[in-house]
C-alpha cells in the first residue's frame, strides 16, 4: 500500500508538497520490517537462569522440543487431522534423538524442575496426555491463557504481577 500526504494551497490548488511513503503493518520506518510476521516461533528470556540441576544435554533437548509447541498453546504438538494432536514420549524421542526409555527420564527430570507438565486429558476415546513447556522458559505466544497459567500456576505466581494473579483466578471462578 502506499500513503500519499499532500499539502494543498486553497487559493490557487497549488500542490506545495507531496510526499509518497510504502505503508504496511508489516514495516515501520523507525522500528523495521516485521519479520516472519505469521510464522510460529518461541520466545525465551534472557533474565530467566536454567535450574543448576540441568545439564548441557537437557538444556539443548528443552530447545529443540521449543520448537515443536503448537502455537499459542505451549503443548508440544503438531497439525493432525481434526486440528492440533499432542506428541506422545515416542514422537518426543524422535524430536531430541534419544531412546524411548531416556526420553522417560529427561521428561521426569524436566517436569520434577517444573521446565514441563504432563497433562491427562478425558476424552471420548480415553485418555490423551499432553506435554507442556514452562512459559517462563520458552513461551510460543503473546499472551498467557487461563489453561497455561493452571498448568503452571506455582511457577508463574512467583513472576506475575498480583493484580494478574487475581484476574486469572477471578476468571477460573467464572468457568
Amino acid at each position: 500500500m502506499l500513503e500519499r500526504k499532500q499539502v494543498i494551497d486553497n487559493k490557487t490548488g497549488q500542490v506545495m508538497a507531496d510526499n509518497v511513503r510504502h505503508i504496511s503493518s508489516a514495516f515501520d520506518d523507525d522500528k523495521g520490517y516485521l519479520f516472519w510476521a505469521r510464522k510460529s516461533f518461541a520466545k525465551s528470556f534472557i533474565d530467566v537462569p536454567y535450574p543448576k540441576e540441568m545439564s548441557k544435554m537437557d538444556i539443548a533437548n528443552i530447545s529443540i522440543l521449543s520448537k515443536h509447541m503448537w502455537s499459542n498453546t505451549n503443548m508440544l504438538g503438531y497439525r493432525g487431522s481434526g486440528g492440533a494432536k499432542p506428541y506422545d514420549v515416542v514422537m518426543i524421542a524422535k524430536a531430541i534423538e534419544l531412546k524411548q526409555r531416556q526420553t522417560y527420564s529427561f521428561l521426569k527430570k524436566m517436569i520434577d524442575l517444573g521446565l514441563m507438565a504432563k497433562v491427562d486429558i478425558k476424552t471420548d476415546n480415553g485418555i490423551e496426555t499432553q506435554y507442556y513447556i514452562n512459559p517462563i522458559y520458552f513461551f510460543s505466544g503473546n499472551r498467557i491463557p487461563l489453561s497455561l497459567y493452571l498448568i503452571f500456576r506455582k511457577q508463574l505466581d512467583g513472576v506475575l504481577p498480583g493484580w494478574v494473579r487475581e484476574r486469572f483466578m477471578i476468571d477460573n471462578m467464572r468457568k
